[in-house]
């Protein structure tokens, strides 16, 4: 493929290709270094939190909507200025410092938490108190742990001692969850929470009004504290630790650009989950990069929070807002009341995920395209022209649709909205598009990880390639390499194929107390290997085609692993050999099942028996054909599955009975050593897959 066409959307580094690598792509507009090193007098997440306070300290910063107990509802947001914010990081971070060398139990304990640069894990849904926390963690140069608010207990066990942290900060309800296991991590000391744990009283001074309905009573909340205290663990409010702060004088003690920023833990499927150390720098190069383009007359953005703040996506969406000296909604914790969330809050910003986008599809569908009558007529020929024009790159507004019909549709959402992406995992093209017309806006998909702290690609404004995940965000180099065993090749035709590598300032320091698992990734040089395969496109953008390791993300960016799936049906006595699969653009997996030929004859045969049915004398290939055995064969996978405990997004939803077996010689799906070949499945089966699920 040619790298110098005309209208070749990535800088392409001049010499940069070398055996068994593709050239190294960077951003076009920005492929210098000079261009992107914007706000250089600020080096750290402090830096820019710090001098937004010095520069707006009036301007709203945090918010949420207050919770109203006696009848169930949420009321308009209530807001948090950076000045009143500022005050309560400051007493909040020197109040962590104080706490624990109150609670020291040696002066080696005392000099270690005068040294800084530990870690203070934070549990508990997006809220303005965790924002809060990020920036107290960070005014005494200490790091978050991030903990999914929908964490496992084991899961939360492993971060907990892997991390080795002291101190936990977290919303109510996680209280019990961390008692219950409070024996088995021995390192953890102190709890804090971020709701009251004493008696209901008016919201005292600086504490925010409720933000969701508690499950506790002062009862219940009192049970806590004598449960704490039998396990000799500190239990807190975060009141309580401001106030303590507030008392002891402790100054600021700033990090450093190469300080840990965070620690935040990957999605765990093959084992448990590895903890991604990133500094203050790698997130300051990717605010710094979400902000570029950006025209200085236009209003500070507004941007509802609910992508979890324990994800890089959701993280550095704030750093952006916050670089900007925007503002923060907090969504109200219940993610199918964002859209109620959004119209109280009014965003410009909403940072999307597939999942989410599709909803939005599938409720704006129903009230306009597929309405009944004329009125659906009406919107499939407004939406009909709309798309016309999108495909014709006249964008995605319309003077005379959009005035009587689509402002309306925009308004579910936001009437000032301005800025939305889709990222984490694929997005069907004809939501994708849909939703550019109806909400009349530029939107496009983006790309990054949690290694590169969100950072990656993104496809650049007015760009409606479907399938393509754009070009390398400012900053960033790209390339792609070899990977032989898979047949892809950088010299492949038409287009280069292989595994996608980035380098650049926001690529994270390796992965905690694991070397081993950071020399798999990091290929030297500052290169980080991603595990994704991509495809250069003739347009000089990038797509994703496959994944290298046995892992694939569903649409609502879930990790599964299909080899530890398969390894859990072989358990089941009627299986055989299974091949779990799945496509990014769906939201769950789909498998291919050899049924063990003694005991799945006996048991289908009596089914059908039992229902009156021809049992096909007992015939192998006949059962594994008939669709009321299939129905019945999925249920006992799903069955196994729960009673296995795999996640709900990990039961299959569709299965094919295969009565040919996988083997080494006639259909090659077997290594020597009989592994699944699982690149060759793929293609094998990719009929069935796609008819599993058309089903």
């Amino acid at each position: 493929m040619r790298y110098d066409t005309p209208g070749f959307k990535s800088y392409v580094v001049p010499n940069s290709a070398v055996e068994g690598y593709s050239p190294i792509l960077k951003n076009l507009e920005y492929k210098d270094d000079a261009s992107i090193n914007k706000n250089t007098d600020k080096h750290t997440i402090y830096d820019i939190f710090w001098s937004a306070v010095k520069q707006v300290p009036d301007s709203d910063f945090v918010g949420h909507r207050v919770y109203n107990s006696a009848d169930g509802t949420y009321g308009p947001y209530v807001f948090q200025t950076y000045g009143q914010i500022a005050e309560r990081v400051t007493n909040f971070g020197a109040g962590i410092i104080k706490m624990r060398l109150d609670n020291a139990q040696s002066e080696e304990e005392k000099s270690s938490v005068n040294k800084r640069n530990w870690g203070v894990a934070v549990y508990s849904a997006n809220r303005p108190e965790w924002n809060i926390t990020d920036k107290a963690l960070s005014s005494q140069s200490l790091y978050s742990v991030a903990l999914y608010d929908t964490l496992g207990e084991s899961s939360m066990e492993y971060i907990l001692n892997h991390s080795e942290c002291t101190v936990i900060v977290c919303s109510l309800d996680k209280v019990p969850k961390i008692l219950r296991n409070i024996d088995t991590m021995p390192n953890l000391k102190s709890i804090i929470s971020f709701d009251s744990i004493h008696t209901k009283a008016p919201v005292a001074a600086g504490q925010l009004p409720p933000f969701v309905p508690s499950p506790f009573n002062t009862k219940a909340t009192d049970v806590l504290k004598q449960w704490a205290a039998s396990k000799s663990i500190g239990f807190y409010d975060i009141l309580e630790i401001e106030a303590l702060g507030k008392a002891s004088g402790i100054p600021h003690h700033p990090p450093s650009p190469s300080d840990i920023y965070t620690l935040m833990y990957t999605s765990g499927t093959t084992g448990n989950p590895k903890g991604a150390v990133s500094t203050h720098s790698n997130y300051m190069a990717v605010a710094r990069s979400g902000s570029m383009g950006r025209n200085e007359t236009d209003p500070p953005p507004v941007m509802i929070s609910y992508l979890p703040l324990a994800h890089c996506y959701g993280k550095s969406a704030e750093n952006i807002v916050m670089l900007m000296h925007g503002t923060i909604g907090y969504f109200c914790g219940d993610i199918s009341r964002i859209l109620e969330d959004c119209r109280a809050l009014q965003p410009s910003s909403f940072p999307g995920i597939p999942r989410l986008l599709a909803r939005f599809y599938d409720i704006i569908t129903a009230m306009t395209v597929n309405a009944p009558g004329l009125k659906g007529v009406i919107y499939r020929k407004a939406v009909d022209e709309k798309l016309a024009n999108l495909y014709a790159g006249k964008g995605s507004k319309h003077e005379f649709w959009d005035k009587i019909l689509f402002d309306r549709v925009r308004a579910l959402l936001s009437s000032r909205i301005q800025n939305m992406g889709s990222g984490s995992a694929s997005i069907e093209p004809h939501v994708l598009n849909f939703l550019r017309v109806t909400f009349c806006i530029d939107m496009g998909e983006g790309y990054g990880l949690t290694e590169s702290a969100a950072s990656g690609l993104r496809q650049s404004k007015g760009d409606i390639t479907s399938g393509s995940i754009g070009v390398p965000a400012p900053g960033l180099q790209v390339r792609l390499r070899d990977v032989p065993e898979m047949k892809y090749f950088v010299t492949d035709s038409p287009n280069p194929r292989g595994e996608l590598c980035l380098k650049g300032p926001s690529i994270f320091q390796g992965y905690f107390k694991e070397k081993e698992k950071t020399d798999e990734v990091m290929l030297g040089d500052g290169w980080f290997a991603t595990g994704d395969i991509a495809r250069i496109n003739e347009d000089g953008s990038v797509s994703i085609i496959d994944r290298k390791k046995s892992i694939f993300k569903l649409s609502q960016g879930e990790y599964l692993a299909p080899e530890r799936m398969e390894n859990t049906f072989s358990k089941h006595p009627l299986v055989m050999q299974s091949f779990v699969h799945g496509y990014s653009t769906k939201n769950y997996p789909v498998c291919v099942v050899v049924p063990d030929p003694v005991t799945f004859v006996r048991w289908a045969t009596k089914i059908l028996s039992d229902l009156g049915e021809d049992t096909g004398n007992g015939n192998y290939e006949y059962l594994t054909k008939n669709e009321k055995i299939n129905k019945a064969f999925l249920a006992e996978l799903a069955d196994h599955g729960r009673k296995s405990k795999m996640q709900g997004y990990e039961i299959v939803r569709a299965v094919h009975l295969e009565h040919v077996p996988f083997d080494v010689e006639t259909n090659r799906l077997l290594t020597p050593t009989f592994k699944l070949k699982r690149f060759d499945a793929v293609n094998y089966y990719k009929d069935i897959i796609d008819q599993l699920y058309q089903k």
